[in-house]
């Protein structure tokens, strides 16, 4: 996503470019496979329409997306509970304020929050006083039912760790993005996103199955000339500039294999790795009509699932007609010997079978289960503004490690790439 947005606002300045990618397609880490008819996203993605990166470089309406309720459903005593936005939804604030699983106190804290994130610039947040989530929610006063039962399983689900050691700049933009704008799926899956973004590469600026080995400096009279980029298959590519908007572990491979070392430390890609697995279920009848996140309200203890969703319930297009398709996320855990995927996998499908009866999911298809361990940077910190990383004359490093840990990062890493980049090609 990086490497796509960097690209196409270099091409809007007249720069040729070209993509280089190693796997089968573009996207990263926001690709989705096709099974049997079913759309399976690499793991339970969702798109932010309030992003402001996204309302900048997204026609999101080209996208044909299909939103989520407002809200969300949360397991706890033996039910779901289910928690609407009256912001979204007033028909249904009653129901909301009443509903026990949340103290009303906490409900008005809420209301307050939603307030003070809502204030000023998006942008902004970053530069709020910083510590981790959970300290920020204690220190605003909220209870630990409300935190347990809401907080930890939502934002779980969006951190992809369950600690909620999050940054709270990250938190409060977050959820300002969650308060203003529509969690949407597009109707071709989240691949669709860096399609529409490779739509504007010109023919052959895309090269696919192409691993890059290593870089090299060129030099005219000992002044920078730009980059030879050497690929596994021995074939060189020669620019001048480079910039590898590639996955953290993949760059410091990239940079080693090139310089012999590691890249400075302010630009260093040593980002570590939120943990992740989703399980995808097919099955001839939903077992609810809503389209809602279902959450864990009970804790790691009562089962390993943190969220559940009924896909096809929001999208339609991510099942074949007449069928259904339902993910359930486990956050922090990605197994990689087999008999531990096998065993996650029973007690998945077990806790599913207490939220939604043990003999409907009996019924359901295993489609596919995706361990993934680089899921999503974990984002300890934010700083105030994203910055180009430049890690020699003529080499930037882009990526959501970069910014923040989202497809909004991403996008804007590119973006302030392609910005630092722009004047090195004038002086070349």
């Amino acid at each position: 996503m990086a490497g796509l947005s960097c690209a196409r606002h270099l091409l809007a300045q007249g720069v040729s470019v070209e993509v280089i990618e190693a796997s089968d397609g573009v996207g990263g880490r926001v690709r989705t496979d096709v099974e049997q008819g079913f759309r399976l996203d690499r793991g339970f993605q969702i798109l932010l329409t309030a992003y402001p990166e996204v309302q900048q470089q997204i026609q999101i309406d080209a996208l044909h997306v299909e939103s989520f309720a407002p809200g969300a459903a949360i397991w706890h005593g033996g039910r779901f509970h289910t928690i609407t936005d009256p912001w979204r939804v007033p028909s249904k604030t009653l129901s909301t304020l009443f509903d026990p699983v949340l103290p009303l106190r906490d409900k008005m804290r809420i209301a307050k929050l939603r307030s003070s994130v809502c204030q000023g610039s998006a942008m902004g947040l970053l530069s709020r006083p910083e510590s981790d989530t959970l300290t920020y929610l204690r220190e605003l006063g909220f209870s630990t039912a409300a935190i347990e039962r809401f907080f930890r399983p939502f934002f779980s689900g969006v951190f992809l760790e369950t600690e909620l050691a999050s940054s709270s700049r990250w938190f409060e933009f977050l959820f300002r993005m969650f308060s203003e704008g529509e969690s949407v799926l597009p109707k071709e899956g989240m691949q669709a996103i860096p399609r529409q973004l490779a739509e504007a590469l010109p023919d052959g600026a895309l090269r696919l199955n192409s691993t890059v080995l290593h870089y090299e400096p060129l030099k005219v009279d000992g002044r920078s000339a730009g980059v030879r980029v050497v690929l596994a298959d021995e074939q060189a590519i020669e620019g001048r500039a480079l910039v590898i908007a590639t996955a953290a572990s993949a760059a410091r491979s990239i940079v080693a294999a090139s310089t012999g070392r590691i890249a400075a430390e302010d630009s260093n890609p040593a980002a570590r790795w939120n943990r992740t697995t989703t399980f995808y279920y097919a099955a001839e009848k939903a077992p609810s009509t809503e389209k809602t996140l279902w959450m864990n309200g009970e804790g790691r203890g009562a089962g390993p699932v943190n969220n559940a969703c009924i896909v096809s319930n929001i999208a339609p297009s991510y099942a074949p007609p007449g069928a259904h398709l339902i993910a359930a996320t486990v956050v922090g855990e990605a197994p990689l010997a087999e008999s531990y995927r096998i065993r996650l996998e029973d007690d998945v499908q077990e806790h599913m079978g207490h939220w939604f009866g043990a003999e409907v999911v009996a019924r359901w298809q295993l489609l596919g289960a995706y361990f993934i361990e680089e899921a999503l940077p974990q984002q300890i910190y934010v700083e105030t503004a994203t910055r180009p990383r430049s890690i020699g004359p003529g080499v930037f490093l882009a990526g959501d490690y970069c910014s923040t840990a989202s497809i909004q990062g991403a996008l804007a890493s590119g973006r302030i790439t392609a910005e630092a980049v722009l004047p090195q090609l004038l002086d070349t």
